[in-house]
């Protein structure tokens, strides 16, 4: 009985995780949380910003020293370095042409430096456009970028409802 409820029940979730999913522009390393969040300004040059969190940099001086080399090499325009206090993560903002550089290069410079003493663990990007008020925010509601194959879905909400249906089933 349990196994003819089972096994239609597991075929569904596995279609619903497997549609759910749409292929995005470029890829990201796995394990970071990428959002992208879209600005409108009405005058100046716009400009493609990120904010990289980052794990394991002791100093801002010799770490982030080393990022802003490694960063530089790849023809970033600017990166600051800023410590976060406590267990705060530490972040390097960096200004830079998306058609010179990827944010998945720049991760990967970063991780690759020391023998991989840093590790990236987020990726804010905000796009500034030329145009009217409006604010598109692809961020944590509209869409989450994680791992190499880049594809963005919100397969957590599926895969917990999906679980509680299938632990209420074997309950009775």
């Amino acid at each position: 009985m349990i196994t003819r409820i089972v096994f239609p029940l597991s075929l569904v979730a596995v279609t619903l995780l497997g549609c759910g999913r749409t292929e995005v522009s470029h890829a990201v390393l796995p394990g970071i949380e990428r959002i992208v969040q879209e600005v409108s300004i009405n005058t100046g040059t716009p400009v493609t910003m990120a904010d990289l969190g980052i794990d394991g940099m002791s100093c801002e001086m010799m770490c982030g020293g080393s990022i802003k080399k490694a960063l530089a090499a790849l023809g970033v325009e600017a990166t600051q370095i800023k410590m976060g206090e406590g267990d705060a993560s530490d972040h390097a903002i960096v200004t830079y042409d998306e058609a010179k550089v990827t944010d998945a290069q720049m991760v990967e410079a970063i991780q690759k430096l020391h023998d991989g003493q840093f590790t990236v663990k987020t990726v804010n990007i905000t796009k500034q456009v030329l145009g009217g008020a409006a604010t598109r925010n692809e961020g944590p509601k509209a869409e989450k970028e994680k791992s190499v194959s880049a594809y963005a879905s919100n397969t957590g909400t599926v895969l917990t409802g999906v679980l509680a249906v299938l632990t209420r089933i074997l309950r009775n």
